[in-house]
């Protein structure tokens, strides 16, 4: 049952509420199944099981690699996560890493967070893990770098520990220095933002574009590009739908300034693949003595117009730096979008739940990653229970914003209220 109910938050994407009516739904269905936890329940399972994860020994080895990456919220608060995985399972694949392939280390929301609190925090893990990772791999945020160094000059013991970045982030990096200043980009941004106002309520809307993000915009172009691309194809060439025939005038009057595009969509979309092939060969081959001439093999086809030979001489300059330590044979990852896509599961529970701010719910990150056969289950159940869940949250939360919000906001028995006939 406690297995059900987690597959069914953590893969099946429904909320807690909507996995116990599930539940309940199918009891009758299913003979001898005659009691189904509530939402609250649940959540108490999903928390108990996170914390376990969170809190068990680890497997003593000299090849785990980790992952440090902070999640943001409503608030100040930042949560540093921290995950690793083993060398020896990565390499006997060497594929992209599934959430099932990490462990959960550390897991630490930080009111203030900066590079002092990160290396304390590394450093804390190391110690209570008894266990030196052969790397660490983030982003290039400011404060994980800074909490890097700070890390390897306080412990002689994390001197050989590698820091190794994002090949993802780093792409966004440089399609940024290329397109940041780049008039024609930027016109073509508000264009589109134009025409999605202006089709938005029409007989267009099929071809209404799609925004991009506010945060890490460089890393999301593609879905920009591409539908600058698809939708100049259908303005060459407009197909009436079965029964409702195109207004050719109109798709011309909101569309029609695509055409003056053409050439900067096809640079943009080589800038693109350029991006994508390297991240790409990246995530499934890590960062090794040999990755640039590979990778150079890779890109050299797809690079043409001088915005992509720049941006893969990029690349490759990044990639020469972060293998020129590494021994012939040794293969490290490069890619944190595992990270990343736990990170936005978590959001899912989060933001299902809580109206923003950090909540418990933080430990459902342990929770994807806990092995849950029925034995685990069992053991993580006896070892972690309810209290231990409350004193960690009153610990590492404190009063979460949810709670002041309520606080601050319920309704006041001493205040008169005034009422309305509607």
């Amino acid at each position: 049952m406690i297995s059900l109910f987690t597959s069914l938050v953590l893969q099946a994407a429904t909320s807690q509420r909507a996995a116990a009516s599930v539940l309940k739904i199918v009891a009758c269905h299913v003979p001898g199944l005659e009691r189904v936890p509530c939402a609250n329940s649940g959540r108490l399972w999903l928390m108990r099981l996170g914390l376990y994860e969170l809190t068990r020994a680890k497997v003593k080895a000299d090849d785990w690699v980790w992952m440090m990456d902070h999640t943001v919220q409503l608030g100040p608060w930042k949560c540093l996560v921290i995950v690793g995985v083993r060398l020896s399972a990565w390499n006997s694949q060497r594929a992209p890493l599934k959430h099932e392939d990490l462990t959960l280390f550390n897991l630490t929301p930080m009111e203030r967070s900066t590079g002092e609190a990160v290396a304390e925090q590394l450093q804390a893990t190391i110690q209570q893990a008894e266990i030196v990772p052969v790397a660490v791999l983030s982003d290039e945020g400011a404060e994980l770098k800074t909490g890097m160094a700070l890390l390897q000059q306080k412990c002689p013991e994390t001197g050989r520990v590698s820091h190794l970045h994002d090949v993802k982030h780093k792409v966004a990096t440089l399609l940024k220095k290329e397109l940041h200043n780049d008039e024609t980009w930027q016109s073509f941004v508000t264009r589109t933002n134009r025409t999605k106002l202006q089709v938005t309520l029409t007989s267009l809307a099929f071809l209404v574009p799609p925004s991009l993000k506010n945060k890490a915009r460089y890393m999301n172009l593609d879905t920009l590009v591409n539908w600058g691309s698809r939708a100049l194809a259908f303005l060459d060439e407009p197909r009436d739908f079965p029964g409702q025939p195109i207004d050719r005038d109109k798709l011309d009057q909101k569309l029609g300034w695509l055409r003056a595009y053409r050439e900067p969509l096809t640079g943009w979309g080589e800038l693109l693949e350029v991006g994508k092939a390297a991240v790409a060969y990246v995530r499934a081959e890590g960062y090794h003595a040999g990755a640039v001439e590979r990778l150079e093999e890779t890109l050299t086809p797809l690079a043409r117009t001088p915005a992509s030979l720049r941006l893969k001489t990029g690349l490759l300059t990044f990639v020469a730096g972060q293998s020129q330590r590494l021994p012939e044979g040794q293969h490290l990852p490069g890619s944190t979008e595992v990270l990343e896509s736990l990170l936005g599961k978590y959001k899912r529970i989060q933001g299902a739940h809580s109206k923003g701010g950090m909540t418990g719910a933080l430990l459902n990150i342990g929770a994807t990653l806990l092995e849950k056969t029925p034995a685990v289950i069992k053991k993580a159940l006896a070892t972690v229970h309810v209290h231990h869940v409350t004193q960690w949250l009153r610990d590492k939360l404190g009063l979460t914003i949810p709670a002041q919000q309520a606080l601050a906001l319920r309704q006041n028995k001493n205040v008169p209220q005034i009422q309305t006939n509607f």
